[in-house]
This record gives structure tokens, C-alpha cells and sequence, in this order.
């Protein structure tokens, strides 16, 4: 049977490992991790067509956008009718 750990348990034991490990681990750690660590990430395909069909939309008129002030008023309304305001 697998045990499956808490993510706080798991932070914390490679926070511990990484602060004791030799430089040849922590390297190897950050090879593995290295392009998440970067934050380079890439859409696929269809995200992208998703983005320009979705900008189309909103040129044609077809979609509705909202401003910052407005956004703000409807986070604030949402916030102050689940009581989180």
C-alpha cells in the first residue's frame, strides 16, 4: 500500500534535505527542477487559438469585458455577500 505524505511534510523534509545535502545532489535537484524553477512556460496549441479566439470575440463585441473599476466593484460585492468583507 502507498502512503501518501501531507505537502507540508513534504516541503519540510526536502527543505531539511536540500539544507544538508552535498553541492553533486543539489545539483542534481535543480537539473530535474530547473525549467519550473525558471518559470519558463509554454501554451499549447490550442491554448494559444483559445487566446486569439477569445480576443476576437471581444474586438467583434460578442463578448463582455469589464474595466478595473468595474471588476473591482463585483469582486467587492461577491466578497461582501459571502461575508468575507
Amino acid at each position: 500500500m502507498e502512503v501518501v505524505m501531507e505537502p507540508a511534510s513534504i516541503k519540510q523534509k526536502l527543505h531539511h534535505y536540500i539544507d544538508v545535502a552535498d553541492e553533486k545532489k543539489l545539483q542534481a535537484i535543480y537539473t530535474i527542477l530547473e525549467d519550473e524553477i525558471e518559470g519558463e512556460y509554454f501554451y499549447t496549441q490550442d491554448e494559444i487559438k483559445m487566446f486569439y479566439d477569445r480576443r476576437q470575440k471581444h474586438l467583434n463585441g460578442e463578448s463582455k469585458s469589464y474595466t478595473v473599476a468595474e471588476m473591482l466593484d463585483l469582486v467587492r460585492q461577491n466578497r461582501q455577500s459571502n461575508g468575507l468583507y
